[in-house]
């Protein structure tokens, strides 16, 4: 897909995300406070930290977006590591919050009409969220979009805390009144493990954590394999926000002509490229390869 279609389509995907988690919230925090219902109200808190992760998501995605200037010589990537890092410890003080408020009172919700309309409310927001879940995850695997991919993991998680709130708002009517304020500690534990993890994926790719242990090898056996590559003699994968770039080392036959050799490390590129679709940028330096009884350096393992 071209680029400037492939960019609508995100932003699309990532307006309905915000749009229909903010719309779930107020429907929660508005339903939740009249029928009394503590675990509907921390259910909406938890949606408006939906909103505010898609909508970080959505900004990051379209600051990582942006091309490389004078400033920024590697663009805008870590941005999103930023934000996200920001957002993180926003969600983490709310969860915290969320946990107190709700292990320091009960809940109030009756068999009435309220009640009915409480249970109601989770029950579509299992089907929205599983509705968004499916739409985001087709969304990120066609679109090569991993902040679509983690926007649809945590749409699917929001199925199964909102089915622990519609079996909480149903004991709290039966008369089970202290369900409720353990599921929205519960929900409140969620939404800090949520913050954490934001926390760490931000922390990773400001610290140059590579995300696939396994990936350097890969890309080490996809250069490897390009002809007139003798081996790899060094790798490093540098993550960009939703993006990597790759710095290699290969080496060639020194007796070739310098647009041999580039032509090869050109051919490397659009193999690493092709392979690794997240991988958008690849530098490659070439080295003569040592020759057989020479005192050169043995070459350096693919995956060193």
């Amino acid at each position: 897909m071209d680029e400037a279609p492939r960019t609508k389509l995100i932003n699309r995907t990532h307006a309905l995300g915000v749009g229909a988690n903010a719309g779930l919230a107020a429907l929660k925090l508005s339903v939740g406070g009249i029928a009394g219902s503590r675990a509907l109200v921390a259910d909406g808190i938890h949606s408006l930290s939906d909103v505010v992760m898609n909508a970080a998501a959505w900004f990051g995605w379209r600051w990582a977006s942006r091309p490389r200037d004078a400033d920024h010589h590697y663009g805008h990537g870590n941005g999103e590591a930023l934000t996200t890092l920001i957002v993180g410890v926003i969600v983490i003080s709310a969860g915290i919050g969320l946990v107190w408020s709700a292990l320091s009172g009960t809940s109030t919700v009756q068999a009435d009409l309220l009640g009915a309309l409480a249970i109601a409310v989770e029950a579509l927001t299992v089907a929205v969220k599983i509705g968004l879940a499916r739409i985001t995850g087709r969304r990120g695997r066609d679109l090569h979009s991993p902040i679509l991919v983690a926007v649809s993991r945590d749409n699917r998680a929001d199925v199964l805390t909102s089915t622990l709130v519609m079996i909480a708002i149903a004991g709290a009517i039966s008369g089970l009144t202290a369900l409720e304020p353990i599921a929205a500690a519960a929900i409140g534990a969620l939404i800090i493990r949520d913050g954490l993890r934001s926390v760490r994926e931000g922390l990773d790719v400001l610290m140059d954590r590579s995300p696939d242990p396994t990936l350097r090898q890969r890309i080490a056996e996809v250069a490897a394999a390009v002809d007139g590559v003798a081996c790899v003699d060094d790798l490093r994968v540098h993550p960009l926000g939703t993006h990597l770039r790759v710095d290699m080392e290969i080496a060639i036959d020194g007796h070739l002509e310098i647009r041999d050799g580039h032509a090869i490390a050109h051919a490397v590129e659009r193999a690493v490229t092709s392979a690794v679709p997240e991988i958008t940028e690849v530098a490659v330096h070439v080295n003569p390869a040592p020759t057989p009884g020479s005192d050169d350096d043995a070459a350096l393992p693919a995956a060193r």
